[in-house]
């Protein structure tokens, strides 16, 4: 069978996509990858003149009908009066990482075949793409887009591998806990406190309210999007994948923090022996911390640091979760809480077959390239 007839490709609306494959669309790492992230994406923080097209690879298998292989949503904006198209994954500042979707076994030869039917069939200028933790997505932009550069890098920091949250806790550095300590026996000693931990629908509406509350008043001021908040914690909420967590001190909020669920499939598990039946596999939970915030008024009591500390016996214990990440960014008091870090990076890839992508090939490859050359000749003399 030929490359051709091996596969085929279509365009979906996001919308569409989703009726047609929200029951079987396979288990994903994190919630910021799944289906109910992507959708409020696309509602709240999208520039103008923008769509979202969800890219798929269609192959044939002998004596079958053809079946999906690969979904990759992607935006596409049109950018002024020239109509210079700009292709990017369907991410916000909310977002720390991109995937395409893969109903089959991920493969080099499918991805290449997936560039190769996008290139085809688009008109487009430019593409951002990601961001990728280094494997086989970032090495198949590199080998098939010869005009590509690495647009953005940011770390993650996240552990895997806890088994209870007793050693969990020993693990942490003396120091912090140490300060915990203290300064819990201080609050507590000045004031009246309470921790809650949402986990029902029924308890949100009060909870986003101290939220936003907290929020406004804390160092980081307005929220870009309360409604893309509301979307993701309510979908979450819907999945028990939501950890909703609040300190309260005398009755008035003072500190919260979100924290996202995700059960997958141990990734090395199958990378080991992919020919393991899923009942076999082992599942392992993810949580993702994707915000926090406390008002300065209890500063000196550290209430973010006691509420992250209830949080991680919780998910821990009663989640039976075995990793944790931080999302993006390499902040110092992350090093505190957990102990690996990855780098993620985004990829800016350019059309040598269109007037502009030939223009910002000159402008952002060629001439960086030649400014190398020429300076490094120059200190050589």
């Amino acid at each position: 069978m030929t490359e051709s007839k091996r596969f085929s490709y279509g365009e979906l609306a996001l919308t569409d996509f989703v009726n047609q494959y929200q029951g079987t669309i396979p288990k994903v790492r994190l919630f910021e990858l799944t289906l109910p992230w992507l959708t409020a994406t696309e509602q709240f923080m999208l520039p103008e003149n923008s769509q979202v097209i969800v890219h798929c690879l269609y192959q044939k298998l002998e004596g079958q009908t053809s079946v999906l292989a690969i979904a990759w949503p992607l935006v596409h904006i049109v950018k002024g009066k020239s109509s210079k198209t700009e292709i990017i994954s369907l991410t916000s500042f909310y977002s720390s990482i991109a995937e395409p979707i893969f109903f089959m076994p991920a493969t080099k030869e499918n991805l290449h075949q997936l560039f190769s039917s996008i290139d085809q069939n688009c008109q487009w200028t430019s593409m951002q793409l990601g961001a990728f933790e280094e494997g086989m997505v970032s090495q198949v932009i590199i080998e098939y887009f010869r005009y590509q550069k690495i647009f953005s890098q940011t770390d993650n920091i996240y552990q895997e591998d806890i088994a209870d949250f007793a050693s969990y806790y020993q693990q942490r550095p003396s120091q912090l806990r140490n300060t915990i300590r203290r300064r819990e026996k201080k609050l507590a000693k000045a004031h009246q406190y309470r921790i809650e931990i949402i986990t029902r629908i029924d308890e949100f509406s009060s909870a986003l309210i101290a939220y936003k509350d907290i929020y406004q008043h804390s160092w980081k001021g307005d929220e870009f999007s309360f409604d893309f908040i509301e979307q993701v914690c309510l979908a979450a909420l819907a999945e028990n994948k939501l950890r909703f967590g609040l300190l309260y001190v005398d009755d008035e909020p003072a500190a919260v923090q979100l924290w996202f669920l995700q059960s997958t499939y141990d990734v090395r598990s199958l990378q080991e022996n992919s020919e393991v039946q899923n009942n076999s596999r082992q599942l392992q939970t993810t949580a993702s911390i994707f915000k926090l915030a406390y008002t300065p008024k209890y500063q000196e009591y550290s209430v973010g640091s006691i509420l992250s500390l209830a949080l991680s016996e919780f998910v821990i214990s009663q989640d039976k979760v075995s990793s944790i990440e931080f999302g993006m960014g390499s902040e110092p008091y992350k090093k505190d809480w957990l102990t690996e870090k990855r780098t993620r990076q985004s990829f800016q890839v350019f059309n040598p077959n269109s007037i502009y992508g030939k223009l910002v090939i000159i402008r952002h490859i060629l001439i960086p390239r030649l400014v190398t050359l020429l300076t490094g000749k120059i200190s050589k003399q």
